[in-house]
């Protein structure tokens, strides 16, 4: 791997068109054929040096689900990916992570265009039955899947958990049933990396060969899984239908833990974790506020490179949830899809449910968190280039900037020379 040329001209990488290269357009399942100047090999460590040694990595697991040799794993320790084995050189990981090789935004512009509704509708909901009281917001996304589930619309959904052994600390579980969705309720403000997990989720579940899941997840998440999909790639197959929780940043788990400290928190003491309003609020068991206080006031414990997406509403996902816009105990929903359309006239018996206009506090915040993303980006943020970000092209943009990639520690370097 050591010193492999990224412009070497290997034959033609797959997945995501590459911005830059004779003959390649939007879909490389129709211009592939053209394609004069083959591009050259990106290998896993090109991507860990610009995205993850670089305090970049989002914690999407995009790069893990992308790769086709199962190089790329999750080390839980750090809460971020990690070569396991030889890296290819396929190049897959850099084309589908939203922080390198795809440009996300026109992913966004592309994924509307094509599966968008051509008005999406908005809704003020909250669920009708336990998952009201249990649920956060009002419990619409709990409802909502246990209505697909028990009407046999998908067989699971991919959600995120508080771990029991480590306080705050999210992970991914695969709920088949009401029971345990009703146990996975409430936010987890830490990444899980569950799109790069579904392979291992399924393994360990008994769904049959062709399953239909829920993927519940961050914009930059979903971005990940819809990308995959939309290249006709093997593990977002099972996923039958996106659900994007509306996002301006994640928490890197051990950093939110002595942020909260700082503050006198004991962690194991907070039972609920909320953000609303600008405020986030750490309660316990019995209900008592444990702390409020702006929420960026926990700006260093996010992760860096949420500062670079402008997708707050979660605009690839069939359906987006948050709180913004709506009434204290409800959802605000935007169906964005037809087969977002069809889940939720589904879970209508279980919800109650407006349809509003979309509310201002709603624009607000996505402008604000648009133009944050376009002001901090090294690159140009353009929906209209190329949905492909060649190697060369980000190195131009971010080498010398506060973003640039980082070399691998020496721990690390060993690992590489061990494997490749």
């Amino acid at each position: 791997m050591s010193g492999t040329d990224p412009a070497a001209t290997d034959g033609p990488r797959p997945g995501v068109p590459q911005a830059g290269v004779k003959g390649v357009g939007e879909d490389p399942r129709e211009q592939d054929r053209d394609v004069a100047e083959a591009p050259g090999k990106i290998w896993f460590r090109d991507l860990d040096e610009a995205v993850i040694e670089a305090d970049r990595c989002i914690q999407c697991a995009s790069c893990v689900a992308a790769c086709p040799s199962d190089s790329i794993g999750i080390d839980e320790d750090e809460g971020r990916p990690t070569l396991v084995k030889m890296c290819t050189g396929c190049s897959r990981c850099w084309d589908f992570c939203p922080r390198s090789g795809l440009r996300y935004e026109r992913h966004l512009e592309l994924t509307q265009a094509e599966r968008g509704l051509a008005e999406p509708v908005t809704y003020a909901a909250r669920a009708t039955d336990e998952a009201a009281d249990a649920g956060q917001d009002g419990g619409v996304v709990t409802a909502l899947l246990t209505e697909l589930i028990e009407a046999g619309e998908i067989d699971g959904a991919i959600v995120a958990r508080e771990r029991e052994d480590e306080p705050l600390r999210g992970e991914a579980v695969l709920a088949t049933s009401r029971e345990e969705l009703l146990a996975a309720v409430g936010s987890v403000y830490n990444q899980t990396m569950g799109l790069g997990q579904v392979d291992e989720l399924l393994a360990d579940a008994d769904l049959g060969d062709d399953p239909d899941l829920a993927l519940v997840g961050t914009p930059c998440m979903i971005q990940g899984a819809t990308a995959l999909d939309r290249y006709d790639h093997e593990p977002a197959d099972p996923i039958a239908l996106t659900v994007a929780l509306m996002c301006t940043r994640s928490f890197e788990h051990s950093r939110l833990v002595s942020r909260l400290e700082t503050f006198d928190v004991d962690p194991d003491a907070v039972d609920t974790l909320d953000i609303s309003d600008g405020q986030l609020r750490a309660t316990d068991a019995g209900g008592e506020t444990l702390l409020e206080t702006d929420v960026d006031a926990f700006d260093a414990a996010g992760l860096r490179g949420c500062d670079e997406c402008a997708d707050f509403v979660g605009g690839a996902a069939d359906i987006s949830v948050g709180n913004v816009g709506s009434p204290d105990g409800e959802t605000t929903v935007v169906v964005r899809t037809e087969t977002g359309e069809s889940a939720w006239e589904t879970a209508a018996p279980d919800l109650e449910a407006a349809a509003i206009d979309r509310p201002g506090t709603l624009e607000k915040l996505a402008d604000w968190n648009r133009r944050r993303a376009e002001s901090i980006l090294p690159r140009e943020y353009d929906p209209e280039a190329g949905i492909g970000i060649s190697y060369e092209h980000h190195r131009e943009s971010y080498d010398g900037t506060d973003r640039e990639p980082e070399p691998l520690n020496p721990a690390r370097v060993h690992q590489y020379e061990e494997w490749c």
